[in-house]
């Protein structure tokens, strides 16, 4: 267990060159050839959310929230993570079969492409951030030291999505239809994250269950940094729930990835 952890960690600091080139070329790559080019990376999110905020905060005129907050400011806090780890989770499960002629070199280290791809999606990302605290601040939320926050959700982000793609990016390649299979269940997991809806809405044991989802503690963390309402510390047992299941994801994962990776070249 510490192991595999310990030769991860290894291989990101050994090859953090090589994975910083890695994420750039993705991350230009990934639009190249259309008219507006990276731009798709910023333009797609915000329609996004500019289609929630003028359906459910003007059209349908939903009660979702407790009002506390205007519901832009409400809206862009917890869509913020969400970007991030669904197109980090969709672009990383297809990493091996989009790098089959990397996987098929015995000298690469594979082990690091899930990480690739997972920091070409901070990019867009950081900008994402930048703009939640800009439309906080215009509804006169200014960032203090909680805001700060933000860097160790972060990376709660990161590590969770790990050893989460590292299982399915392993499966992805044996079992093709998986990605539309993930493609359903993100749309279904998304109406379980206090996104669009506040948790005072809504009954405690109902809470108490979709807060085993850890995507949920990242989620509310952020919104509780943007908004400055609570410190990480202050959820200590939600916090150490966390941590042993994003420990326990990656420890599947990784077992998951040495039982697979030998078999990759038959299938890709």
């Amino acid at each position: 267990m510490f192991k595999d952890l310990f030769l991860f960690m290894k291989d990101i600091y050994q090859n953090r060159k090589l994975l910083l080139q890695f994420s750039v070329n993705d991350f230009k790559s990934r639009y190249a050839g259309s008219f507006l080019g990276i731009l798709w990376a910023f333009i797609n999110p915000v329609f996004t959310v500019l289609i929630y905020w003028l359906v459910f905060g003007f059209g349908l005129k939903a009660a979702m929230t407790d009002g506390k907050y205007p519901f832009i400011v409400y809206l862009i806090t917890g869509m913020v993570p969400w970007f991030v780890f669904s197109d980090a989770f969709t672009s990383t499960t297809l990493v091996f079969r989009e790098y089959t002629y990397l996987v098929k070199k015995v000298v690469f280290n594979i082990r690091i492409l899930p990480t690739t791809k997972i920091l070409a999606n901070l990019y867009t990302h950081l900008f994402f951030i930048l703009i939640g605290l800009l439309v906080a601040a215009i509804y006169g939320i200014f960032p203090t030291a909680m805001t700060l926050q933000l860097i160790y959700y972060l990376f709660c982000m990161c590590a969770f999505l790990t050893g989460l793609t590292w299982l399915t990016a392993s499966i992805q390649p044996f079992l093709p239809d998986l990605m539309q299979l993930i493609t359903i269940l993100l749309q279904l997991i998304m109406w379980t994250l206090p996104i669009l809806w506040s948790p005072a809405q809504f009954n405690p044991m109902i809470i108490k269950i979709l807060k085993l989802n850890p995507l949920y503690y990242v989620c509310q963390g952020y919104r509780e940094s943007f908004l400055s309402q609570a410190w990480f510390w202050e959820h200590g047992m939600y916090t150490l729930y966390f941590w042993v299941f994003t420990l326990a994801i990656f420890i599947i994962g990784s077992a998951v990835f040495r039982r697979l990776k030998p078999h990759f070249s038959d299938v890709l």
